[in-house]
């Protein structure tokens, strides 16, 4: 790992690994990213670093998309940022609620400690856009995203994360021949 991304590594290392439940009968040894979906406290210098990086990366990877999208609960903030950035717009997939009844696309999605639905509002086919994430494990969420994309004609260009867990990225890379960046892996 680069220098440029000391802080991030620090990050990675330092995590707490707790046991989520989701289910009584299934357990799932989750790492508290700082910056990941259930991190809390992030220092200025670390957010710094991973804007910056992300920032770099879209830049030298992806030179061609008309937004990002990132979903909910642990990519749209970091899309929010490289969108910032960027200049670009973005499109925030939203989690299951009530206030979210007149979207145009509901999804079901389901990972290894959690199952929920994720909205689609604002795309037209024919969009080509970028899913900027903060972790890639299964690849789970980000399939779920890309299959409904593709049924609403919108082109994905690629992915961009912080991390990713293990090599599940490199099947969504084949699966969907899309290039599929992370700036760390674990």
């Amino acid at each position: 790992m680069s220098a440029s991304y000391a802080r991030l590594s620090e990050s990675i290392s330092k995590a707490k690994n707790v046991r989520i439940y989701k289910n009584k009968d299934t357990a799932y040894d989750f790492k508290l990213y700082p910056f990941g979906e259930r991190g809390t406290y992030i220092d200025p210098g670390l957010i710094s670093e991973i804007t910056d990086n992300l920032a770099d990366s879209v830049t030298q990877q992806f030179p061609a998309f008309d937004y990002i999208v990132s979903p909910e609960p642990g990519g749209h903030t970091w899309g929010m940022l490289a969108a910032y950035k960027l200049m670009k717009p973005m499109n925030i997939l939203r989690l299951s609620t009530e206030l979210y009844d007149n979207y145009e696309v509901c999804i079901k999605r389901e990972t290894a400690y959690n199952e929920n639905y994720i909205y689609f509002d604002g795309f037209k086919a024919g969009d080509r856009v970028l899913i900027l994430d903060d972790v890639i494990s299964s690849g789970a969420t980000i399939r779920s995203i890309a299959d409904q994309m593709a049924d609403m004609g919108v082109h994905l260009v690629g992915v961009q994360a912080i991390l990713a867990k293990g090599e599940h990225y490199k099947a969504l890379e084949a699966d969907y021949g899309i290039p599929v960046r992370v700036l760390s892996k674990v």
